[in-house]
């Protein structure tokens, strides 16, 4: 399992429009930083049923109204997200 956060720079006042579009990728999520045309968003995968972050993050640069990806934070592991749910409760 793979989860990074990102910081995603968008043209000016298109914050609400591409967030809408980042949120259609598969695992992508946007946790806010519409207004600010500044948009904090993470992107997990798990195995092999969803394509590899760095996939993700290349596909959001494509994007209409992305300016520029910003990785913050990266964590992989073996666990799958049920053992962490798990161990979370």
């Amino acid at each position: 399992m793979n989860i990074c956060s990102l910081v995603v720079h968008t043209k000016p006042e298109k914050g609400p429009v591409v967030s809408r579009r980042l949120e259609k990728i598969t695992g992508v999520e946007v946790h806010g930083g519409e207004d600010a045309d500044k948009l904090i968003v993470t992107v997990e995968d798990e195995g092999e049923t969803v394509s590899p972050v760095s996939d993700t993050m290349n596909a959001m640069n494509g994007v209409k109204g992305v300016v520029s990806t910003i990785l913050i934070y990266h964590y992989g592991g073996e666990e799958s997200m049920e053992d962490m749910k798990r161990e979370i409760n």
